[in-house]
């Protein structure tokens, strides 16, 4: 009675159990049931998250899957080959959807037929969902100058699933910085993507230490280098891309504990004692 219109596609590997229980909540309760859920488990985790997400999984519009690709881009390309929806969208499983995002989502696409990418406005919570942060507001519009400059496209991220296998979907040769909210959305407009701004917050992003965080648990040094990978692939100059990951330093990678591989081994040495001691001021 409910066909599903949007895939949400949640990459599940470093995870807190209450996040992830709370994303997938953050599902069932929505205004709209016209939905489907991808989980994309590695092969060697499999069986624990089938039993960690039992109760879930009795949902019919609820799969878990076996990653068959390379790393987070690879999981992603796993479940945009394995929907069955028109569109997907990406939920982070320590971060949640807000309730009326698929019903607002299916009227975007029903008004917006040539769009190929929604992007919506967002929102921060803490560890125990609390807002901490006003509604961030999506831009507008989007272009592929923009790209150049900023990264203009954040959660939630809504994509034409065919225009993105066209050309292959998320770039796995890249590690697991940015393929699936910098590059890839970067790699869209290359590729021709008309992009349509969603004004409403359809996105909770939490911010935590309680489990392994890309943002956080990367040394810095390899989000620098992941990050000049992408720009280099996009064909910015030196100059932009020295400005660019200064930037970023300046910004969201404060937030990085380790400096480099062997500041993160040195700190399991010492029994994992170093916690995230930056947080962004959020207004």
């Amino acid at each position: 009675m409910h066909v599903p219109k949007i895939t949400a596609l949640m990459p599940l590997k470093s995870f807190h159990p209450d996040f992830v229980h709370q994303a997938i909540n953050s599902l069932m309760q929505q205004t709209s049931p016209q939905w489907v859920l991808k989980i994309i488990v590695e092969n060697r985790d499999l069986s624990m998250f089938e039993k960690l997400l039992t109760q879930a999984l009795r949902d019919e519009r609820i799969h878990i899957i076996v990653n068959r690709g390379r790393k987070l881009a690879g999981a992603i390309n796993t479940g945009m080959h394995a929907a069955g929806t028109d569109f997907v969208a990406i939920l982070l499983a320590d971060d949640m959807w807000a309730l009326p995002a698929v019903e607002v989502l299916n009227h975007a696409i029903a008004h917006y037929p040539e769009a190929d990418f929604f992007h919506s406005s967002r929102r921060y919570i803490d560890e125990n969902g609390a807002f901490i942060s006003s509604v961030y507001r999506c831009c507008e519009t989007v272009t592929l100058a923009d790209f150049i400059v900023k990264t203009p496209v954040k959660h939630l991220l809504c994509w034409r699933r065919s225009l993105a296998l066209r050309f292959g979907g998320l770039d796995e040769s890249l590690n697991s910085v940015g393929p699936d909210d910098f590059d890839f959305p970067w790699s869209m407009a290359e590729n021709g993507a008309a992009f349509q701004s969603v004004p409403e917050c359809l996105y909770h992003y939490r911010e935590h230490d309680k489990c392994f965080r890309l943002t956080t648990g990367l040394p810095l040094s390899v989000h620098n280098r992941e990050i000049r990978r992408i720009l280099q692939k996009h064909g910015l100059s030196e100059d932009e891309i020295a400005a660019r990951i200064e930037a970023a330093q300046q910004s969201y990678l404060k937030q990085c504990i380790y400096k480099t591989h062997i500041d993160r081994w040195v700190d399991k040495l010492l029994g994992g004692r170093r916690r995230q001691t930056y947080r962004p001021t959020y207004t």
